[in-house]
């Protein structure tokens, strides 16, 4: 059997992607084959190579500045947008030559085509207005770099890459999700890693065993360099790949295994839901109303204490605010209801008639209760 990591475009995202590589290491899953379109491709000839540490260095610095040697006015998604829109307009998209003199530095060559892992990519003649599909025996040492370049030049964010007279464009235009390419190449297990963003998917000619392993939370816009944000989006992919092989638990929140079904179990006879998973769902929306870190590993007793300081840093509901609950005569937010009803219960009142209103809120801030969180005092 034959195990190919299929690797999606995604830009920025692409941090996410180590991650997925990083437990891939821990679990010690070995594969013959890489196939990867756009940031898959760069990230893909790393991992043929399996050159770990330096793709997690080449990460840890990558940033808007080091790339074009431009910063947007704010770190916000619309000022990136019009930093590569105003570039496109004046130059026809961002000059590559940096990102080209980083991966030149990066890649091993020798290293490369020694190794007995396969490798394919796929990149779009923008000329021809054909795809060109390569596996590495087809990609001459001279062009390797030229062709990673190719498939990851994200036009019209980025300048077209020319080779030979052919203008090329981001592989993403036909297949940013290149699982077919895995199959000719000879895989017939796949762990596919999706980034989830724009691109052409083209649906395999067969079916083989698989995996899929794609973001649970919200991770960094794609033309978004920035060392922080990969930093957060490499821990989701370890998180999200130690999960789908059952290794932690959670869903958007991620937990050491076996710590919600020991405290599921020992707390049964007290807790509101009947069932493990709805539990589990129960307090992770806890933790979404009240911003609790996503990308960390919990216990159940550090993921209540987390919450006990966020609740901590709540100010006290003003009698406005109080009077307007009760009256119903404003827009209400969940965290402010939750917040409501807790203050209440640890008081020893039920506003009944508001806990049939809010009745998800209302379970919520008895789960607070329950957990032995406390608000106001």
């Amino acid at each position: 059997m034959k195990t190919a990591i299929v690797l999606s475009g995604g830009g920025a995202k692409g941090s996410y992607q180590l991650g997925v590589w990083k437990a891939l290491r821990k679990l010690h899953i070995k594969y013959d084959i890489v196939t990867g379109t756009s940031i898959g491709a760069l990230n893909g000839a790393l991992m043929c190579e399996k050159s770990y540490f330096k793709a997690k260095k080449i990460w840890q610095k990558l940033n808007l500045e080091l790339l074009f040697n431009k910063l947007p006015k704010t770190n916000k998604n619309i000022d990136i947008l019009k930093l590569f829109g105003n570039n496109f307009l004046k130059n026809g998209g961002m000059d590559i030559k940096r990102i080209e003199t980083i991966i030149e530095n990066s890649i091993n060559k020798k290293k490369f085509y020694k190794s007995k892992i396969n490798f394919g990519l796929i990149t779009y003649n923008f000329t021809t207005k054909k795809p060109l599909i390569l596996s590495k025996n087809k990609i001459p040492s001279k062009k390797l770099i030229d062709y990673l370049m190719a498939s990851a030049t994200c036009y019209p964010a980025f300048q077209m890459k020319e080779i030979d007279g052919n203008k090329y464009i981001d592989g993403g235009y036909y297949d940013n999700l290149p699982i077919d390419l895995a199959i000719k190449l000879g895989a017939d297990n796949l762990i596919i890693v999706d980034l989830g963003s724009p691109g052409l998917k083209r649906k395999p000619t067969k079916q083989v065993k698989h995996i899929i392993i794609k973001p649970r939370n919200n991770i960094s816009f794609f033309l978004n360099f920035n060392e922080e944000a990969a930093k957060k989006n490499i821990k989701f992919g370890y998180n999200d790949t130690m999960k789908t092989f059952n290794k932690l638990d959670g869903n958007k929140f991620t937990f050491k295994k076996g710590e919600i079904t020991r405290y599921f179990l020992n707390n049964k006879d007290k807790l509101l839901d009947n069932k493990e998973k709805s539990f589990l769902t129960s307090i992770e929306r806890l933790g979404k109303i009240f911003k609790i870190e996503e990308s960390n590993i919990y216990t159940i007793r550090y993921f209540i204490k987390s919450l006990q300081e966020k609740i901590n840093n709540e100010n006290s509901l003003d009698k406005t605010t109080i009077r307007n609950i009760k009256k119903l005569t404003t827009k209400l937010n969940s965290k402010t209801l939750i917040l409501f009803f807790l203050s209440n219960l640890e008081k020893g009142k039920n506003p009944k008639k508001l806990s049939l209103i809010f009745t998800k809120e209302y379970k919520l801030a008895k789960y607070l209760q329950i957990l032995g969180v406390i608000y106001g005092k």
